[in-house]
């Protein structure tokens, strides 16, 4: 789905005044901070774990994923990236799976997932290494031959592996977050720093329904099969493609009713902000407009996403761009006065 699928590849009825706008937690000051320490490890492993997607991606933007490596292929000096030692890191998160709070489908989603990287990083880096030092050009790429074959199988399971702990993942630090939030009510009532974080966790349940589907390179062989087939009715998305080097992923599709129900949350906790009368510390003004202007924007792209019954539209992706550029100044005039410790997931 161009455009939404790209939306951070980068990365929602009013309610009364007085009503809540998330369930209260009964969590303990305690237990609120151990559910950060726990969501903010496993934040760190999903980000810096993602270099090895970003590897595979590169290496498959110019290998034949069905013949492996000839050594011949135009962009073969792409070759893959490098991965960093995470080893301390990693250690950290598989501790923390059998720390509280218990979060069991994740916590084992998380272990498979670090044990489908440990087994695909020092391959990546092999080969990393090999293609650094241009070794196809001395043996015919018997080498790269070989490291494709140990490869495919590794990088397959572990793309499975990620794509079944970061739905786990997201939904655990919405929960985090949550907590995060009431746990601010409970100690200084609804303070500018209460409206501020929960107007940030009903924008943020709103952008969660986005399809984070990555979009999958073209190898070089289908890129130059793509551009001698051009003509002059060739579509304006083929061309999109080639410019990009990259094809949307199919299926991606939203929601449309968690859409409208997250929706109508987030109009309600703007509509909470909007008749708060404490003090506003430096910011809030600015977080407040912006605030409007992403209800408006999402609003504005309810209708045809319902038409659509949540799938691509024309103008989809320019209505996408504008939603993910206000929602990045909220964050970022959000994050001096919410003070929130729960890091950002893309």
């Amino acid at each position: 789905m161009r455009g939404l699928a790209g939306l951070l590849i980068l990365v929602a009825g009013s309610v009364g005044a007085l009503a809540p706008l998330m369930p209260v937690q009964s969590a303990s000051a305690q237990d609120v901070q151990a559910a950060l320490q726990k969501a903010n490890t496993y934040i760190e492993v999903a980000k810096m774990t993602e270099r090895a997607v970003e590897s595979w991606e590169r290496y498959g933007s110019w290998v034949n994923m069905k013949t492996g490596p000839t050594g011949k292929e135009r962009y073969i000096s792409y070759g893959m990236y490098d991965l960093n030692d995470l080893d301390g890191l990693l250690k950290e998160a598989r501790a923390a799976a059998g720390t509280e709070p218990s979060v069991a489908k994740l916590d084992a989603a998380m272990t498979r997932y670090i044990d489908a990287y440990e087994a695909l990083a020092p391959v990546i880096n092999q080969a990393s290494a090999y293609y650094e030092r241009n070794g196809y050009e001395t043996d015919k790429a018997a080498e790269g031959q070989a490291l494709h074959k140990q490869m495919v199988p590794l990088a397959t399971a572990f793309l499975a592996e990620r794509d079944a702990m970061m739905p786990e993942l997201r939904a655990f630090v919405r929960d985090v977050e949550g907590q995060e939030i009431a746990s601010v009510e409970k100690r200084e009532g609804r303070s500018a720093t209460w409206q501020v974080g929960q107007v940030m966790h009903a924008a943020n349940r709103v952008v969660d329904l986005f399809p984070r589907d990555r979009p999958q390179p073209i190898d070089s062989d289908t890129l130059d099969e793509m551009i001698d087939s051009l003509g002059p009715n060739t579509p304006g998305e083929t061309f999109d493609q080639i410019i990009a080097g990259v094809v949307p992923p199919k299926n991606a599709v939203i929601d449309v009713k968690r859409f409208g129900e997250e929706l109508d949350k987030y109009a309600g906790a703007v509509d909470v902000l909007d008749r708060f009368a404490g003090e506003k510390p430096e910011g809030f003004e600015e977080f407040k407009t912006a605030s409007h202007r992403m209800l408006d924007l999402l609003r504005e792209f309810q209708g045809p996403l319902t038409q659509s019954q949540g799938r691509e539209f024309d103008g989809g992706g320019q209505m996408v761009g504008q939603t993910v550029e206000v929602y990045f100044s909220m964050l970022t005039a959000s994050s001096p006065i919410s003070g929130s410790q729960l890091r950002f997931l893309p």
